[in-house]
């Protein structure tokens, strides 16, 4: 079944957008960011015949979507780096994301799945992983821990080795930790901003990044902290006297 006329003008908007950021980030970051991967993803947007699958298997014309694989870029932020023998770093992003197209720029939740996988690689007498991932607890799972809905969690074995080295470490299944909901394009904020900060610098420069990063958070995050304000009613906005807002949410743009 191909997708209509209207889903399809709403996916080429996705995918114009996911383009004009690949191009800013050629221009600005440079060769080190391998934004071809985003090539693939650009195209099955663009593609009437593609649906993307949820993960009951299912497909709905009016869900919108990808996968990014293997996404890289360089680890800038060297300077407190433990093991003192990494002198590289690499921060590979996979993610997933599926959203319905009637809940964009609404009050309603954007996403339907979201997994953010991070894994972070050092480089040194020998190869080190870290690794965490942003990601939609789905509701209906049992599980005895509390889940915020999009949480961040650390993961100590991103390669899921069966005899990870973690030293003195010790690893647990939690905490899980309250973070907003983000797509690749808030992503990119997310990642540059605390991993190559001088790439974050430079895009902030970028109007075209600016627009992009303004237009996403009002259809991403506006409603996920309109709902958490709602807890305190009335929400007024003369009642609003911590400022600026960047102290609190250094990726505000």
């Amino acid at each position: 079944m191909a997708v209509s006329t209207k889903n399809m003008s709403f996916r080429n908007e996705r995918a114009k957008d996911l383009r004009q950021l690949s191009q800013l980030l050629s221009r600005v970051v440079g060769g080190d960011v391998n934004t071809y991967v985003l090539e693939s993803v650009i195209s099955q947007l663009q593609n009437k015949d593609f649906i993307p699958t949820l993960k009951d298997g299912s497909t709905d014309e009016n869900v919108w979507g990808y996968d990014i694989e293997d996404f890289k870029m360089p680890l800038d932020t060297l300077s407190h780096v433990k093991p003192q023998d990494i002198t590289k770093g690499e921060i590979i992003l996979n993610m997933k994301l599926r959203a319905k197209i009637e809940h964009w720029n609404t009050y309603h939740d954007p996403f339907i799945e979201l997994a953010y996988n991070v894994m972070i690689k050092g480089v040194g007498n020998r190869t080190y992983h870290l690794g965490f991932h942003i990601d939609k607890h789905i509701a209906n799972t049992q599980t005895k821990e509390p889940h915020p809905i999009y949480h961040l969690q650390y993961n100590l074995n991103p390669t899921k080795s069966n005899s990870p080295n973690l030293g003195n470490l010790f690893y647990i299944d939690t905490p899980r930790i309250m973070h907003k909901p983000i797509d690749f394009i808030l992503g990119i904020s997310f990642l540059t901003s605390n991993f190559y900060p001088i790439a974050f610098e430079s895009l902030k420069d970028e109007r075209e990044f600016v627009k992009l990063q303004e237009n996403y958070q009002d259809a991403i995050w506006k409603p996920y902290f309109h709902t958490i304000a709602n807890k305190w009613k009335p929400f007024q906005e003369t009642n609003i006297v911590w400022n600026p807002i960047n102290d609190i949410c250094p990726i505000f743009i």
